[in-house]
């Protein structure tokens, strides 16, 4: 089989995480996981072909994430097989009833078998690869001062963000709870949503709460960061592109 490189190996797990996200947030796109799974079958493979055809050689990468090699065996109720996952994802692929409970169910086995490959596409790498850029979610979604709070609270529900970056002179994030209490503190909601992400941070009472981000580099050491960071508050890492703005983020998810 094919040896895949770092940057391979960085780039399909990217690519893996991001249709994770997308599935996440519509139960209906999992086709995404599908594309993902399907490119890394061609990388593998070495030509275009089947999801059948590419099974054997996903397989031997599957077998190098613990997820799938050994959980299974030692909790059979908790976790499925990479097979069973594969080929449930399989069949899905070209079957157009994509709603309601069935597109649950094959969600979330395609995020499953999205855990599972990552963790094999990481294999190995752990304690070679100890840097922020290694891990960072690339090309972060944040929000700008001018726009409403309406939008960043729907980017948050869309995508379950606890925090969401916006610069105001310096990084600062809008955390989940600060939205919460923002929109519970005015009475009128309509006003509350219409307002600027900066306006409403300015306003003297009953103001959306900001925190100050902690900026880090890309070259920083993960395991640095992990010692820093409290075990018992969320925690979210902005990565400096040396351009004042972002390469990535990173929290503790991805570290997992």
């Amino acid at each position: 089989m094919e040896t895949l490189q770092w940057d391979e190996r960085l780039h399909y797990r990217d690519r893996l995480r991001a249709s994770r996200y997308a599935a996440l947030a519509d139960a209906e796109a999992f086709s995404e996981i599908c594309f993902a799974v399907e490119a890394i079958g061609l990388r593998l493979y070495g030509r275009e072909a089947t999801m059948n055809q590419y099974f054997p050689r996903i397989q031997v990468l599957a077998e190098d994430s613990a997820v799938f090699s050994e959980m299974p065996h030692q909790f059979p109720q908790l976790f499925s097989r990479f097979d069973a996952l594969y080929k449930t994802v399989q069949i899905a692929r070209n079957d157009a009833m994509h709603a309601g409970i069935y597109a649950r169910h094959v969600t979330t086995a395609a995020i499953e078998l999205c855990i599972g490959l990552e963790e094999a596409l990481m294999k190995e790498q752990q304690l070679v690869r100890t840097k922020v850029k290694d891990y960072m979610v690339r090309s972060p979604i944040i929000v700008h001062p001018w726009q409403p709070v309406a939008y960043a609270r729907q980017l948050m529900l869309m995508h379950s963000f606890t925090f969401l970056p916006v610069k105001i002179g310096d990084w600062k994030l809008v955390p989940e709870v600060s939205m919460a209490k923002f929109l519970r503190r005015h009475e009128d909601r309509k006003l509350a949503l219409g307002r600027s992400i900066q306006d409403a941070a300015s306003l003297e009472n009953n103001a959306l709460d900001l925190l100050t981000a902690h900026v880090v580099g890309p070259e920083d050491n993960v395991s640095d960061l992990l010692s820093g960071a409290p075990a018992n508050q969320p925690t979210l890492w902005l990565v400096d592109d040396g351009h004042a703005g972002l390469a990535g983020v990173l929290s503790p998810f991805e570290l997992m």
